[in-house]
């Protein structure tokens, strides 16, 4: 069976680390599957963080990982957004909006929604209502995943966007797209990621 395998998609967030925290054996245990030769690349639903800040992140960890093997769900959002010509409400972190520089969000058609704690309040959750039911205009809403809950750093679990997408679907008769995980075509196009890149 190991013989017929040639790759293998890593999670990161709960499987290498949890927060600022390495989760122990996984930097050894990366290093050995480095070994193998098999070809490794991480996709990821974490949607707080940019792919800059996630690798930063990563390295300072002790991983031996390079920028350009990270397929994160704000990457496929991003590919998205560029290839649908959207004008997005994004209802992201700060530091997650870092990957969406350059993208046209006046007069928005589409509502996407990441991991934003800070953003979750009734304000802004009301302003993605509005313009999903406003009328004579298709607005769209995306999902960058709807994971209902994660591990926090501090060992307790945290709310995942999941629960505030749904509350945006249930409230304006819309169904999200969902972009990441567990969507299948996330995981084929982490494949499309070119491999010879200097990260």
């Amino acid at each position: 069976v190991m013989a017929q395998i040639k790759a293998v998609l890593i999670d990161l967030s709960g499987t290498l680390h949890v927060g600022t925290t390495a989760i122990p054996g996984a930097v050894s245990a990366l290093s050995k599957l480095r070994k193998s030769g098999l070809k490794v690349k991480f996709v990821t639903n974490t949607t707080k963080d940019s792919k800059d800040t996630l690798f930063k992140k990563l390295q300072i960890l002790g991983f031996d990982i390079k920028k350009h093997e990270i397929w994160s769900s704000l990457a496929a959002a991003r590919k998205l957004v560029d290839t649908k010509k959207l004008r997005p409400l994004l209802l992201l972190s700060d530091s997650a909006k870092e990957d969406f520089k350059g993208v046209e969000t006046n007069d928005p058609n589409a509502v996407v929604v990441g991991l934003a704690p800070s953003k979750f309040d009734y304000g802004n959750l009301n302003k993605a209502f509005r313009l999903l039911m406003k009328d004579g205009k298709e607005t769209e809403l995306y999902a960058i995943h709807k994971g209902r809950y994660m591990k926090s750093s501090d060992g307790g679990l945290s709310m995942g966007p999941g629960g505030f997408v749904s509350a945006l679907e249930y409230a304006s008769g819309k169904t999200a797209t969902v972009i990441g995980k567990p969507s299948s075509s996330f995981f084929l196009r982490s494949f499309e990621l070119p491999g010879r890149r200097k990260g």
